[in-house]
């Protein structure tokens, strides 16, 4: 017998008998193709996201075309008429710094607005009802009825007091430094 187990066994396969079946004459042994879907695919926040979840950019999409064109439109002015004056002129080095600061800009341009803010992942149902519960604990109180949990948490970080605000939007409570955007309706 291999060392993985192997025999018999290994080409069994099992299947869960499904209560929900649409017809009584319907096989439980029917595989069902389930798609993964990725985290970015139910991705709860704002946002639109491009390259199979690689770029993330905001839904208000029209200011950054905007400033993309505006930049290319100046510089392309630049190029066009300055630059040959004063190069002729002045000195070669300026359209030379002037290529080097528009390639600067434009790369920053677009690492900024593809790259992820820094968004915190909300918390699932399950995480959610299991803050509720410690929190619950915490109080020793154990009511049926919903409580929104307390507003601030304080924590000890290397020994340093650290107080975290809670969000009610992703239900996390979020470290120093983070607050809830209105535009992409995440906390960054």
């Amino acid at each position: 017998m291999p060392p993985g187990g192997g025999g018999p066994m290994k080409d069994c396969e099992y299947s869960q008998i499904s209560t929900h079946s649409s017809s009584p004459m319907e096989s439980p042994h029917k595989k069902k193709k389930i798609a993964a879907r990725r985290k970015w695919e139910v991705f709860p926040g704002r946002n639109k996201f491009f390259c199979n979840g690689r770029i993330m950019m905001a839904r208000q999409t029209g200011v950054f075309y905007l400033t993309l064109i505006l930049i290319l439109v100046t510089s392309g002015l630049f190029f066009a008429f300055d630059c040959p004056y004063l190069a002729v002129r002045i000195t070669p080095a300026i359209p030379v710094v002037g290529g080097i600061l528009f390639f600067f800009v434009m790369g920053t341009l677009l690492r900024t607005s593809f790259s992820d803010p820094g968004v915190l992942p909300r918390a699932t149902p399950d995480e959610a009802a299991d803050l509720e519960r410690q929190i619950d604990i915490a109080n020793g109180t154990s009511s049926g009825g919903y409580r929104p949990p307390p507003r601030t948490k304080e924590v000890i970080i290397n020994g340093q007091t650290v107080k975290l605000k809670y969000c009610f939007t992703c239900k996390i409570f979020r470290p120093p430094r983070a607050s809830h955007c209105s535009l992409c309706d995440n906390c960054v």
